[in-house]
């Protein structure tokens, strides 16, 4: 294998998964293991300690039974006798204390597993007594303690050992015991459970490496799969989607994430496509107008009125460029969040009397009854220049639409949530009521026969939408009772706003 795959193995997110549970499994299981080493020692021990506490009592109580036995005045058995002597060639002393430490030693004598070794000394470290079978034994030096009846476990080599400090009521002395036993029965354990360990580890980690290989196979998978699916996507191949997994995780969430985000891509490509179809469409039209009227000019030699009334014209025409062209700029920096509003105090009234005494004149040419209904006093912060651009927009397409003898109608009041409601309603030619809902769009037309001098660009509904949008409010076209269109703005009034005496 080159070195170049052996870097592409490492890199793959299965196998630095499996390598990275792998690796806080070995150390968790190595932690786990040293405890339970750690635990299963100290148990022993403390087994042992507590053993070698129980034999200490019981040599204690064999010695104050054979002084006391003494005391009395029994004597031992001959059958004892000939026991003690067999074992020991050695007869009971009559000394209970001596007495005590033989039968004892007979006793202990016999043990395999954990073989007990002691010795009995005066409390100035003289031997009074010491097991036959500890004679390979060294003892530790006896320790000088200001108390007695105290006793202290010690670890020497392979020795166990437990010594006691004791005075005897009974006997009306101290004496000082070393008892002990050795741990290879408990070196011999905990090597095994070592062992086993060691064993264990390994089978465990190789188990670990390939679960987490083939449980990572899945979403490796799925991961290659979404790799290669987004690969393939191009601004001319959108409707490429990813396969949802059928179990709920992390994996689908991030599958549905991303077909949502091919859903919002697509959906903006389309809107670019639509847009730049939609300018070059109705860039057309007014400049082949434009270029019409001068090659009519220029097609023969005329006068000068001529020339000037031609002038003119192209003038108007290119003025309806600028504005489109205005208009299109406005709208991109609205769609990327660029338009800053000045916000200050707005009286709405004074803004919908000043555009009822703009286009009052225009309304009387056409013989159309133009009035201001219901107005109150309202003041709100809003970016004034801004709304007048909405109400200019409204009025101008209520003027233009409605024909002569209509009626056009302005309101302006609080709305039912406490908000601020303008109302613009005419009896003009309308909108079918199942256009309503596209009317603020781009370039939409609701009649597309209309030359673009007649209807307009199909741009001002739009910008409309957005400025009261940017103001946090919302607007809707609604057909009016009689006939014609109605178009009503809601603004949001916060607590700084007031209404004016």
């Amino acid at each position: 294998m080159s070195l170049k795959k052996k870097i592409s193995l490492f890199q793959r997110f299965d196998v630095k998964i499996t390598v990275l549970y792998s690796s806080i499994f070995f150390l968790l299981a190595l932690l786990q293991s040293s405890f339970l080493y750690y635990r299963l020692e100290h148990n022993f021990l403390k087994q042992v300690g507590n053993m070698l506490a129980d034999e200490a009592d019981e040599l204690i109580d064999e010695i104050h039974d054979e002084y006391m036995l003494n005391q009395a005045g029994n004597k031992i058995s001959d059958e004892a006798d000939g026991r003690i002597d067999k074992i020991y060639d050695e007869p009971l002393t009559g000394n209970g204390l001596l007495d005590g430490c033989l039968l004892f030693d007979q006793d202990t004598s016999k043990r395999n597993y954990f073989p007990i070794y002691f010795r009995v000394a005066s409390p100035r470290g003289e031997k009074i007594y010491q097991s036959k079978n500890s004679l390979h034994i060294a003892f530790p030096a006896w320790e000088e303690r200001p108390d007695f009846d105290s006793s202290r476990m010690k670890v020497q080599g392979s020795l166990l050992i437990r010594e006691e400090h004791l005075y005897l009521p009974a006997l009306e002395r101290k004496i000082l015991v070393q008892i002990c036993t050795n741990s290879r029965r408990i070196d011999k354990l905990t090597s095994n459970f070592l062992e086993n360990i060691y064993i264990a580890i390994p089978i465990l980690m190789l188990l670990c490496i390939g679960g987490g290989v083939l449980v990572s196979r899945k979403p490796r998978k799925t991961i290659r799969n979404i790799t290669r699916v987004t690969r393939n996507i191009t601004s001319r191949n959108l409707r490429e989607r990813l396969h949802v997994p059928e179990v709920q995780d992390e994996i689908s969430d991030l599958t549905v994430t991303i077909n949502s985000m091919m859903d919002r891509l697509e959906t903006s490509f389309h809107e670019i496509k639509q847009f730049t179809s939609d300018v070059s469409h109705e860039l057309r039209n007014p400049l082949f107008a434009l270029k019409g009227e001068i090659e009519v000019a220029l097609s023969q030699k005329r006068n000068e009125y001529e020339y000037r009334e031609s002038m003119q014209v192209c003038l108007e025409r290119i003025n309806v460029l600028i504005k489109m062209v205005n208009d299109l700029f406005l709208i991109t920096r609205f769609d990327s969040n660029k338009v800053a509003l000045e916000f200050e105090y707005v009286n709405l009234w004074d803004i919908a009397r000043d555009m009822y005494e703009f286009f009052l004149p225009m309304a009387q040419e056409k013989k159309i009854d133009f009035s201001m209904g219901e107005c109150e006093e309202i003041v709100i912060r809003a970016d004034r220049v801004k709304l007048f651009q909405v109400f200019n927009n409204l009025l101008d397409n209520a003027v233009k639409f409605t024909p002569e003898n209509g009626a056009i109608r302005i309101a302006l009041g609080r709305s039912r949530d406490d908000g601020v409601e303008l109302s613009v309603c005419d009896t003009g030619v309308g909108i079918p009521k199942d256009r309503l809902g596209k009317i603020f769009d781009r370039f939409y037309q609701v009649d597309p026969a209309r030359s673009w001098t007649e209807s307009g660009s199909g741009l001002g509904l739009h910008i409309c939408k957005k400025i009261v949008e940017a103001h946090g409010g919302r607007i809707v076209a609604e057909q009016n009772q009689d006939q014609g269109a109605c178009f009503r703005v809601y603004l949001p009034a916060t607590d700084e706003d007031v209404e004016r005496p």
